[in-house]
Order: C-alpha cells, then sequence, then structure tokens
C-alpha cells in the first residue's frame, strides 16, 4: 500500500499546446516574413515529481505539425526539470531527449534534443500552468529542402500535481 501512496502523492500529467515559429519565410507572393507560425504542437505527458515541487522526471510524447514542410512529427522523450522559486511562482529550466520520427513516406529519426525555459505558477487547485519557449533539435533532415529538423516553440502547459 505504501507504493500505491507515492505514486499517488507525487504523480503528475500534463497537456500542451505550442506554436512552432518559423524564420525569413518567403509566401506565395515571394515577400519574405521574418517570423511566421510554422506549425502548432501537442504533446502529454506523466512523471514524478518531489515534495516541494523543484525536480521532476516525465515521459512524453505528442505530434508537430510542421506547416512549412507539410510534415508532422512524433517525439517521443524523457523530460527533466528543475523548477526554481518559491511556493507560488517558478522559473522552469528543462531537458528533454529521446527520439523523433518524421511522418511521411520517408520514415525520418532521429534523436531530439530539447531545451526549455518557463515561467510558472501554482493555481489554487496545487496545478501548475507554464508559459515557456524552447528550442528543439529533432536529428534529421527535412526532405524538401535539406535543412535540418530544428524548431523554436513557444506554448502552454497545464501540469496536474
Amino acid at each position: 500500500m505504501g507504493h500505491a501512496q507515492f505514486f499517488k502523492k507525487y504523480f503528475f500529467y500534463e497537456g500542451e499546446i505550442g506554436g512552432i515559429t518559423s524564420f525569413f519565410v518567403k509566401d506565395a507572393d515571394g515577400d519574405t516574413k521574418v517570423v511566421t507560425v510554422g506549425g502548432l504542437s501537442f504533446r502529454g505527458g506523466l512523471g514524478i515529481h518531489n515534495e516541494d515541487n523543484s525536480l521532476s522526471l516525465g515521459l512524453n510524447s505528442g505530434i508537430e505539425g510542421n506547416f512549412k514542410h507539410d510534415t508532422g512529427i512524433l517525439p517521443v522523450y524523457i523530460n527533466s526539470r528543475v523548477m526554481l522559486g518559491d511556493d507560488t511562482n517558478k522559473v522552469i529550466l528543462a531537458f528533454g531527449y529521446g527520439r523523433s520520427f518524421q511522418m511521411g513516406p520517408e520514415n525520418l529519426h532521429g534523436y531530439l534534443r530539447k531545451y526549455t525555459i518557463g515561467f510558472a505558477n501554482i493555481t489554487d487547485r496545487n496545478n501548475m500552468q507554464t508559459f515557456f519557449i524552447e528550442a528543439n533539435n529533432h536529428g534529421f533532415n527535412f526532405p524538401d529542402d535539406g535543412l535540418a529538423a530544428k524548431t523554436l516553440n513557444f506554448g502552454y502547459t497545464y501540469t496536474f500535481l
């Protein structure tokens, strides 16, 4: 019974939505846009955290739809977080490592490395909402133009603690 109480008390699950940005993209008229929305990402995860919510380790996955390259990417990764701050506001530093799979006929894949910084606050219900910016390196090149599959994402995560 002690094991069940540990996981109930220190277990979390979360959902995330993000926007993938693209820089210096030419539109259909040939005009260059400095910054555009390059896609959307939807991810979720589950894991464990310590008692004061300063460390966590989770398993995450989801889908990233990349509009510029007309493809989807499926990341599967372990995410570690350090959360610095007081009981209500925290700065999040996170590192994720795992695998990324391109969804398409090319069957591309690589080792994912993900770096995140965010600002979080603990809600009245003792859950956590986070606004973040992250850089992802998916470990392969897009087939249409040979560019590395690297993205910069901005988004929102809600974590049920």
